[in-house]
């Protein structure tokens, strides 16, 4: 059979993917069954049920691709010569929902009934409900820290964490006690004020509907002085991240360094972990993560300002990393000097360094970039649409954010042109020019 016969095939197929939807939501919407949906795409004429039912077929799902109805039956009769017309019909195909009515008789007895039996399962369920709000114990997390904080070097930390929704938030301190109000989504924040040598905190939330108080969590922030960061005009030195320290999301450096020094900060990949999310596609099979490997690099350049302090970001995948900051060659950017050689955070020499350890991100975070063509976009956010983006083309050179708390679907209508980068994994580009591809991302553990 030659190409020119499976030109209605192609019409409708082109039309139904330049809409980014499936066979399996136009027999949702048409009530056609995907096997002759499929049919009518691939011109298995042989596969349906006769002319009449065909031409039927055509017009509804023609309508419902917004082509011309006649013109796709014209297609047809042009490719079949009236062949599949002259062949005796099977009879109709079967409808994918036969219910046989029931006739249903209303007694005064039947009401009775149903009322007094809505009551009933209403007032268990609500006692349900109060025996569950009010046995429960709320949930209290910390993500910062996430456990004892060794050789601080500041004398404030900011204490981070989870619980229920508008709970109150207690943090008892070396210090004083102090309050918090987790806001809608439960999540809360608190700058502390440390003394010199170990500080222990008990943190506890008051959940404000049961006023129940959740599990006590304690944490000590060891505040070591006896190396202090240099003032301006000395070498560069590293206040954040700690060294060893563990941490999740993009790493933010801050440091010293002479006023006006311009310096390049640098991390180096010693061992890699896992990315903490997994890709699937539309069919349910696994997407390759690439996983990064050790020596990779990530950099960024910042300049201290008068005050001598500089500060850069770095989107980092999970695993352990060397951090080093060095003051970069006169008149450049980026580079850094010959003479200067990393030495400890802290440390006499042209520059410092620490060891960090970056966990998967509690969220997803990322971007889209478009190259090379349009592409047509889906991108729900957990289970929100991304406003200005799906349903529509984004134009070649366009950067598109993401951010979700535990899935995102991506669907691109020319795969080859859309690169996605997840949680600092830069993954690339989704497939090949002119695919339509559709990934589901979500986190794990």
């Amino acid at each position: 059979m030659s190409e020119s016969l499976h030109k209605l095939g192609d019409v409708l197929r082109a039309a139904r993917e330049a809409k980014g939807i499936d066979l399996a939501r136009v027999e949702r919407e048409t009530k056609i069954r995907t096997r002759y949906l499929s049919a009518l795409e691939h011109g298995d004429y042989a596969e349906l049920p006769g002319a009449v039912y065909t031409k039927g077929f055509l017009r509804n799902y023609g309508t419902f691709l917004g082509l011309d109805p006649e013109y796709l039956v014209d297609l047809y009769h042009l490719e079949t010569d009236g062949a599949v017309a002259k062949r005796p019909s099977p009879g109709p195909p079967r409808p994918l929902r036969v219910r046989r009515a029931r006739a249903f008789v209303v007694t005064p007895g039947a009401i009775a009934a149903a009322i007094l039996t809505v009551a009933v399962v209403a007032f268990v369920g609500y006692l349900a409900y109060e025996f569950v709000t009010f046995a429960r114990t709320p949930t209290l997390a910390l993500t910062q820290p996430t456990g004892d904080v060794p050789r601080y070097h500041e004398m404030t930390y900011t204490i981070v964490g989870v619980t229920v929704p508008n709970a109150t938030v207690t943090v008892d301190g070396p210090r004083l006690s102090q309050d918090v109000t987790a806001d809608g989504e439960g999540q809360f924040h608190l700058k502390v004020s440390l003394v010199p040598g170990a500080n222990l905190f008990t943190i506890v939330a008051n959940d404000p509907v049961t006023h129940r108080d959740s599990v006590t969590k304690t944490v000590t922030i060891d505040v070591d002085l006896s190396s202090p960061s240099p003032s301006p005009g000395a070498a560069v030195a590293i206040a954040a991240p700690e060294d060893g320290g563990s941490l999740s999301g993009p790493v933010t450096v801050k440091g010293t360094a002479p006023a006006g020094t311009a310096i390049h900060v640098e991390a180096r990949l010693t061992t890699a972990a896992d990315p903490g999310f997994t890709i699937t596609s539309l069919s349910g099979q696994k997407v390759a993560v690439p996983a990064p490997k050790s020596g990779d690099v990530v950099s960024a350049d910042a300049t201290a300002d008068a005050d001598g302090a500089f500060t850069a970001s770095l989107i980092l995948p999970p695993g352990d990393w060397q951090v080093t900051a060095i003051p970069a060659a006169p008149g450049t950017s980026g580079s850094p000097a010959p003479s200067a050689t990393p030495a400890p955070s802290g440390a006499a020499g042209g520059g410092a360094s620490v060891d960090v350890t970056v966990r998967p991100s509690a969220t997803l975070t990322g971007t889209l970039q478009i190259a090379g063509g349009p592409s047509y976009l889906l991108v729900i956010q957990d289970t929100t649409p991304l406003s200005g983006v799906s349903g529509r083309i984004a134009s070649p050179g366009k950067t598109i954010s993401l951010t979700a708390k535990s899935t995102l679907v991506i669907r691109a209508g020319n795969a080859g042109a859309v690169t996605v980068t997840i949680n600092g994994v830069r993954i690339g580009a989704m497939g090949t020019a002119g695919q339509v591809i559709e990934w589901h991302i979500a986190k794990t553990g």
